[in-house]
């Protein structure tokens, strides 16, 4: 008879160590790279010959060539990563100490003990618990080591975003409400609602370790123009009719929250603010720090070629040639991790963009792209950079179309796209202007690689 039955997987001890305590969710949910306490009751004590395992197992197949498996001894750091140790017992009552490494794939587990006596092995499922990403682990990808910035980006369920025009900024209030009811298994449902996922799950699931993948699958996950379960459709003309107006949101909970009650179908309407705040509470909750951005006069450069493009007959009367188009503002995401995928000088702030507006690989998602890369002009660099690139840098020109088809460019503004760049303070409502985290002062700027 195996000698053991699960006692507890101490939910609430673990939670404040590891920054958990506001999930509403009652299930043990941890951070990666950072032990965390088990007790379990044997009834009778460990024999001679015996010794004890653990597996941890994560998605539809998992497997230790996929790093979704791991089986580890106690005492042993196994070649996963993956840890145990024992600590303090008191009559059978056994306390175990388990470590991930800080590059797990994030998600919910399965936790197995493993005895094994002579040949013989006897595995007993002892519960589920939730990894996430940790900001507080100097060997995670998105660790950030400032204590009031990862207050603000991880853990702050409020926020400011800015909108308006260049000339006349309003703040509005948004409640992100990452660790209310729900939200995390709406959130981990969201990835294994994706076309990555769809397509190849063990291999989507093996790579939720990385948050640049993470990053760019739930941009394509918040909105729902791919035919794929997205949260939110767009809507910038028309009435709304019995639908929501999309300024009428304040909230990520109630959008998430309808889009689960609706069997994930997209909810109707967002437009480039609502997108980005429901991705915040996505990516906070799952552990990524992140915020919003807004970009006035941001322009949308459809043909790729760094300009904004305007035509006139001679006699002044607008042409209907060109898709490029500039909005008044646009909001995205910035979410903080490293990428040894460009190299260490890339590090730090990514834009991700969830608005739907122009496909990236045959989906619609954008980004990660350095906001360093964006600055420097390195617009070759994954994922998106020219794109981003001409949101707050394009130039705009005038051009005059003649009887005889020739064009003529009159008039070039090189600095009314990307003003005032926009972000909330770290620990206060006010505007932080970010422009020349994005851009030189103009004049100095350079464009260092572009292949068509």
């Amino acid at each position: 008879v195996p000698p053991f039955c699960p006692l507890s997987l101490q939910p609430h001890l673990n939670a404040s160590t590891h920054h958990t305590d506001r999930y509403a969710n009652t299930e043990l949910t941890v951070r990666r790279g950072q032990a965390f306490t088990i007790t379990l009751y044997f009834n009778r004590p460990k024999q001679n010959g015996e010794s004890l395992a653990f597996v941890t197992e994560i998605g539809p197949s998992p497997s230790e060539s996929h790093h979704t498996k791991a089986v580890f001894n106690l005492s042993e750091v196994g070649a996963s990563g993956w840890s145990a140790a024992q600590g303090p017992s008191e009559a059978g009552y056994v306390n175990f100490t388990i470590s991930s490494p800080a590059n797990a794939v994030i998600g919910r587990y399965n936790l197995i003990l493993q005895v094994t006596s002579g040949n013989k092995i006897f595995s007993r499922f002892l519960g589920q618990f939730v990894l996430l990403f940790n900001p507080w682990c100097p060997g995670d990808d998105v660790y950030m080591d400032n204590e009031n910035e990862r207050q603000e980006y991880v853990l702050n369920e409020n926020g400011i975003i800015f909108v308006g025009n260049a000339k006349y900024i309003e703040a509005r209030g948004w409640y992100y409400g990452q660790f209310q009811d729900h939200l995390l298994n709406i959130c981990l449902t969201m990835l294994d609602l994706s076309l990555y996922y769809r397509q190849d799950p063990a291999i989507d699931v093996s790579r939720r370790g990385d948050p640049k993948y993470v990053g760019r699958v739930i941009s394509s996950m918040i909105n729902g123009n791919d035919n794929d379960n997205g949260v939110l459709l767009g809507k910038w003309q028309g009435s709304f009719h019995s639908d929501e107006n999309p300024s009428r949101w304040d909230g990520s909970v109630v959008i998430l929250q309808k889009w689960r009650q609706d069997n994930y179908k997209p909810v109707r309407y967002g437009q480039c603010w609502v997108f980005a705040g429901v991705m915040c509470t996505v990516l906070r909750c799952l552990g990524i720090p992140t915020r919003l951005v807004s970009n006035f006069n941001s322009a949308h450069d459809v043909d790729r070629n760094l300009s904004i493009d305007k035509y006139y007959d001679s006699s002044g009367k607008s042409l209907n040639i060109g898709k490029d188009s500039t909005w008044d503002y646009h909001v995205w995401n910035e979410s903080w991790f490293i990428r040894p995928d460009l190299g260490t000088s890339y590090n730090g702030w990514q834009v991700l963009d969830a608005t739907p507006q122009e496909q990236s690989k045959g989906l619609f998602q954008c980004g990660p792209a350095s906001v360093i890369a964006i600055k420097e002009g390195d617009v070759d660099l994954d994922y998106d950079t020219l794109f981003v690139y001409t949101e707050v840098n394009a130039d705009c020109n005038r051009w005059i179309v003649y009887n005889d088809g020739t064009k003529k460019r009159v008039y070039c503004d090189t600095e009314i796209i990307g003003r005032f760049i926009s972000t909330k303070a770290v620990g206060s409502n006010s505007r932080v202007d970010v422009t020349y985290s994005y851009k030189y002062p103009e004049g100095k700027r350079v464009i260092t690689s572009i292949s068509y």
